[in-house]
């Protein structure tokens, strides 16, 4: 499963790293400025080993109405902005293979 650093606070941002190396920061839901008409990657993660593992991803081309899985005991929301749609779908295939994708749930195709 991947995993990222925890920091320690929530507020802060989490930063994966995807299977291609590349890294990405992630920022809390309740950070997050006005999400309506904002495009971007979110995930549902949750504290694990002294970081943060992705339970669920998806992409959605508004993030103000895009529902995603709703978080559960320590659970997450984090959201990543990504304007072209083609990037998005790139870093959801970095950040979770396909091997991996079908044991996400709530994993989602573009919207």
């Amino acid at each position: 499963m991947l995993r990222a650093r925890r920091p320690d606070v929530v507020s802060s941002y989490v930063i994966f790293r995807g299977a291609s190396g590349a890294e990405y920061s992630y920022m809390p839901l309740a950070r997050a400025p006005l999400l309506k008409g904002r495009s971007g990657n979110y995930v549902l993660s949750q504290p694990a080993d002294g970081g943060w593992t992705i339970v669920s991803a998806g992409e959605a081309a508004d993030l103000g109405t895009t529902p995603w899985p709703q978080p559960t005991g320590e659970e997450v929301v984090l959201i990543r902005f990504n304007v072209s749609r083609a990037a998005r779908e790139a870093e959801l295939a970095d950040l979770v293979p396909p091997a991996s994708a079908d044991g996400l749930p709530g994993l989602r195709a573009a919207s």
